[in-house]
């Protein structure tokens, strides 16, 4: 068997909550992309060292993929979401050398490109959120083609999830698009749900009902939220003919 391995999960998110807002550790403000740039060294390294025991071990880069439009048609406030949209594949680029090959990244550090995509992940700059019915609305099928198309590798929907009563229509979103990806030809490999048990909040520990599996009782049982555990079962076959038809056996 191959052993897949993910050296750095969201490199992007962490340098931006680590190094440029403080929201976690290093706990630093204004330093994004520094932290970004020693993430990718660290990565890289990783790399190196697994392969050197394993060489036959893949990879799974891991990254949220957003969208970010301005709320007005002025070309100044149109360009600057542009700018915060094209952020989102740094990580990717840095790892690959498209930028800053003095970091030692390469192509061959790029392998399976993972895509965490959840219902926040599309808004205005400075502004709301994006729902599905929303005009500005991108379909995740065209992020999956564009990102499929920039780097050419096998993709993996790596986290996605939401709440409560939202789960069952979000995860058939998910399968649809990800369906009409694959059709298309992006090699997408699999969808993780995440988080598979429900989970106290980061910020508050309030009562988060995103999984599968609620939070266990006094003898250690969790209930199934059985809806999303049909709609698993009843997709599984379908995206496993999909997926054989599709680059099946994630090239590099």
């Amino acid at each position: 068997s191959v052993p897949f391995y993910a050296p750095i999960n969201e490199i992007s998110f962490w340098s931006w909550a680590g190094g440029e807002v403080a929201y976690f550790n290093p706990g630093s403000q204004q330093r994004g992309m520094e932290l970004k740039q020693q993430l990718v060294r660290a990565s890289i390294a990783a790399i190196d060292a697994i392969r050197a025991i394993e060489p036959n071990a893949r990879f799974i880069q891991a990254e949220p993929l957003i969208h970010v439009v301005s709320a007005t048609k002025r070309s100044a406030e149109t360009a600057a979401a542009e700018c915060y949209r094209q952020a989102q594949f740094e990580a990717w680029d840095l790892l690959s050398g498209r930028q800053w090959p003095g970091l030692g990244g390469s192509p061959e550090y790029l392998d399976v490109l993972g895509v965490n995509f959840y219902p926040h992940n599309q808004w205005q700059l400075n502004g709301r959120k994006l729902t599905q019915n929303d005009p500005q609305y991108r379909p995740f099928q065209g992020m999956l083609s564009e990102l499929h198309a920039r780097y050419a590798r096998p993709l993996l929907i790596s986290e996605t999830g939401a709440e409560n009563d939202q789960r069952l229509p979000w995860f058939d979103y998910i399968c649809a698009q990800v369906s009409k990806a694959v059709m298309a030809g992006v090699p997408v490999q699999g969808i993780c749900w995440y988080p598979i048990l429900d989970y106290p909040g980061w910020d508050d520990a309030r009562y988060c009902p995103a999984g599968l599996l609620g939070y266990a009782d006094n003898q250690g049982q969790r209930a199934a939220f059985h809806p999303l555990h049909k709609a698993l079962c009843d997709r599984a076959s379908e995206f496993d003919t999909l997926i054989r038809q599709n680059d099946g056996n994630m090239p590099i």
